[in-house]
């Protein structure tokens, strides 16, 4: 069945499409057409893409895929061999119905970007600015200028259009008129409310059960109410017998009045007396305090001296340490001289008797061996003149460090006295 001509009516005023630009859209690879305000016929052959710009209207409007009846996903519109789509459709925004003028301008511009992944819906104004990107600016947009592309009436494709006409069946027929009459939008609206006020219901039950206990407790609260009146009828009595027994406390207090006054008399009296010795006492805390300033002072010099004790002795704790130290060094010291001496004279007693010895074995030798031993002799007691001497210098030395470990000793001593 051929299909040359294709045509739709617009209304006049706002929300007349202008312009339609379609890029890589079902059978179109790149198209731009220009709509007058009133009704425009779209000629061609069969597969030419008469009801492709339909379609890219029903989709730029926000129409689902199975609800243009062409694919089952948005994607299936990409034109094959490409990787993407563009819808670009121009509205006026001129007159009364106008949608946010001053945000727009004259023109609206709706662009949806179809590719393997996503899509996205940009409204852009006159300019070509991006303005909102949301579905719900887009649904805003379609209430305002009343634009329902799954309602028959509003866009009628090729398939409603064989759908209604070759259709027999009166029911069916009836589903096309309950839908164009936008019925079938109200019975779903009444449906939604009539959910809504059920589940309403059920909350105005719950809250009746819940004021119940609180009707209860007001009920007791008013019973309450009428004994407290009863309760005010006794006060107002009670007040009566407070004043009655009032002038009964007056009598009694006069008479303690005048008790009082005759001892407030007798006190007067000892005032004098009193005031003396408050004079006697305030002197003595004169001289307290005298004496406290004093104390003061005093404690504030010992005080000072304390510190200054204090500081003497951290000094005398340094120094305390420092020759601590000192005798330790001079006792390894005197340690070490003293085995130096011990060692010395080991070898002295041994050099004395390789003497002896050697006097001996002077005697008992021959006249030829005579004179090398008197060599050897003489050497032997050269060295042992040199040992000497240097036995005699290391006794110094021990005196010396045994003085001064005496005098490190009695340092110490008075040291730890003082402190």
């Amino acid at each position: 069945m051929e299909d040359p001509i294709s045509g739709f009516r617009q209304r006049s005023g706002s929300g007349i499409v202008k312009r339609v630009r379609l890029e890589n859209f079902m059978c179109h690879s790149s198209l731009q057409i220009e709509l007058g305000d009133w009704v425009n016929f779209i000629t061609g052959q069969n597969g030419s893409g008469k009801s492709a710009i339909l379609t890219a209207l029903c989709v730029a409007f926000g129409c689902r895929a199975k609800g243009t009846q062409r694919a089952s996903t948005l994607k299936d519109f990409i034109k094959t061999g490409c990787s993407y789509a563009v819808v670009h459709v121009e509205l006026k925004n001129q007159g009364e119905d106008a949608f946010k003028p001053e945000i727009y301008g004259d023109v609206i511009v709706i662009e949806r970007r179809i590719s393997g992944t996503a899509t996205t819906t940009v409204l852009k104004d006159q300019q070509g600015k991006k303005v909102a990107s949301r579905k719900e600016d887009l649904r805003e947009l379609v209430e305002h200028f009343n634009i329902d592309v799954e309602n028959p009436c509003v866009i009628m494709s090729q398939d409603k259009s064989r759908e209604f006409l070759h259709s027999g069946n009166d029911k069916d027929k009836f589903k096309f008129f309950f839908k164009a009459t936008l019925l079938q939008q109200v019975e779903d609206l009444l449906q939604n409310i009539e959910k809504q006020l059920e589940k309403a219901n059920v909350v105005v039950a719950e809250l009746e059960g819940s004021i119940r206990p609180i009707e209860r407790e007001l009920n007791e609260l008013q019973e309450k109410i009428k004994n407290m009146e009863h309760v005010e009828e006794i006060s107002q009595q009670a007040k009566q017998l407070k004043k009655k027994l009032a002038w009964a406390w007056v009598y009694d207090v006069d008479k303690q009045l005048e008790e009082q006054n005759a001892r407030i008399g007798k006190l007067k009296d000892r005032v004098p007396l009193c005031q003396a010795k408050i004079d006697k006492q305030i002197g003595q805390v004169a001289k307290l305090r005298e004496c406290f300033a004093l104390k003061k002072s005093e404690i504030a010099h010992m005080m000072k001296k304390t510190s200054e004790i204090r500081r003497m002795k951290d000094e005398l704790q340094q120094t305390l340490a420092l020759a601590t130290k000192e005798k330790l060094k001079l006792e390894e010291e005197y340690g070490r001289k003293f085995n130096q001496i011990q060692k010395m004279m080991n070898y002295v007693r041994s050099l004395q008797q390789q003497v002896q010895d050697t006097q001996e074995q002077h005697a008992k030798n021959t006249q030829a061996e005579e004179s090398e031993m008197e060599e050897k002799l003489k050497e032997l007691q050269n060295e042992v003149a040199s040992i000497e001497s240097m036995l005699a210098r290391l006794k110094e030395e021990e005196n010396a460090l045994s003085e001064c470990v005496q005098q490190t000793n009695s340092e110490i001593k008075e040291i730890n006295e003082m402190v």
